[in-house]
């Protein structure tokens, strides 16, 4: 008998992973020899497996939000462009309707997070993303051109201060 390094459990002399904590032992490094040549124990391979599927359960369902928010960036892209060359805007104004745009997507992607139930993301930076680039959107369409680098520089200081304040309140380890 032999102990794991990890837990500290008996472990058989001869077994590949811990039977208490599944760490891989001294014996599991090393390549089984069969009639087809060295290959790998089947039962560690099922156990590596069986963590990697526990962990992605624990971590919960992935985002898929990505995609689209890639997609509806492409297409808002081409409406845009489009708007230009039907004569609906001109090419000094089309700027402002595509960050508008954007900004609407990531309002979007931030409502499509809260709704769904699985995952258990952030949302807030998306919303708070969005809400900027409509700001900054509808200054360049309703021809505040000089206005939005203010908006940009206003809410990054804001940014700073609630940052600072909030590494106070934190606890120093």
């Amino acid at each position: 008998m032999t102990y794991c390094s990890k837990c500290g459990a008996e472990v058989l002399a001869d077994a590949a992973y811990c039977p208490k904590c599944g760490n891989p032992t001294a014996a599991s490094s090393q390549p089984t020899w069969g009639p087809m040549g060295p290959r790998r124990h089947e039962k560690g391979e099922k156990a590596e497996k069986a963590e990697k599927h526990e962990k992605q359960e624990k971590s919960g369902p992935r985002d898929w939000t990505g995609p689209l928010v890639g997609g509806l960036i492409l297409i808002w892209l081409g409406v845009t462009f489009y708007l230009v060359q039907i004569g609906y805007t001109s090419w000094m104004n089309w700027w402002g309707y595509f960050i508008f745009g954007i900004g609407i997507i990531l309002i979007v992607q931030a409502a499509v997070r809260l709704v769904n139930l699985k995952y258990k993301g952030p949302a807030i930076g998306a919303f708070t993303g969005g809400l900027v680039l409509c700001a900054i959107g509808l200054a360049g369409i309703m021809g505040m051109r000089d206005w939005w680098p203010m908006i940009l520089i206003a809410i990054g200081v804001i940014v700073i201060v609630s940052g600072l304040r909030a590494r106070a309140r934190s606890p120093k380890p």
